[in-house]
């Protein structure tokens, strides 16, 4: 899957130079940066992840581009433990206020999430008629938990020369009963390397 959407970012890419091109700003740029993600389910605790984006400018306010992002958010306390891992592999598009130094934006992001979990519980047994914790056996009960869901992300934020504030909401859809929602809310911090005027 990873392969078919770099495809199509590249595909999306050579039409657009092709056709449309920025008239103030340099093409390409690449955003990078830092997130902070806060979950959308109460099991889960808030976690941090990383993302890139490298983008070709449409036009002086649209850019298009391909998002790879991946976060880390988990939960423990005495008797559990369920860490979940989420990479993201989305086309996405912005549409820039303005053309001065500080830019407002609003997207939109979609593609596919690659999710891993695995919740690690304490359990208790019962041997010879006395009930005994399993944690002081150092028994856990680990359950692993993987898929690939589609989802998009909604997001804006401000462009503050090549400084990059911004708010995501990901979306995350066709979860099981099984699993906890993995959608997550994130604030980002980066900066963008080129893309700057021409």
């Amino acid at each position: 899957m990873k392969k078919v959407l770099l495809l199509v970012a590249v595909l999306v890419a050579g039409i657009a130079s092709a056709n449309a091109q920025s008239e103030n700003y340099k093409a390409f740029k690449v955003d990078v940066g830092t997130l902070y993600a806060i979950p959308g389910a109460e099991e889960m605790a808030s976690g941090l992840g990383f993302y890139i984006e490298p983008k070709y400018n449409m036009t002086d306010n649209l850019a298009l581009g391909l998002k790879m992002e991946w976060a880390i958010m988990g939960a423990a306390d005495e008797y559990d433990v369920d860490i979940s891992a989420l990479g993201t592999y989305q086309l996405t598009g912005d549409y820039y206020f303005g053309d001065s130094k500080v830019r407002p934006f609003v997207g939109l992001g979609a593609g596919i999430y690659a999710m891993g979990s695995v919740t690690a519980s304490n359990t208790q047994m019962s041997i010879g008629g006395v009930t005994v914790d399993a944690g002081d056996l150092m028994v856990d009960e680990v359950m692993p938990e993987f898929g690939t869901k589609f989802g998009f992300a909604p997001r804006a934020g401000l462009l503050l020369g090549h400084f990059r504030l911004g708010l995501e909401y990901n979306i995350i859809t066709g979860i099981d009963d099984v699993l906890p929602s993995r959608n997550y809310l994130s604030f980002k911090v980066g900066f963008e390397i080129g893309g700057g005027k021409k």
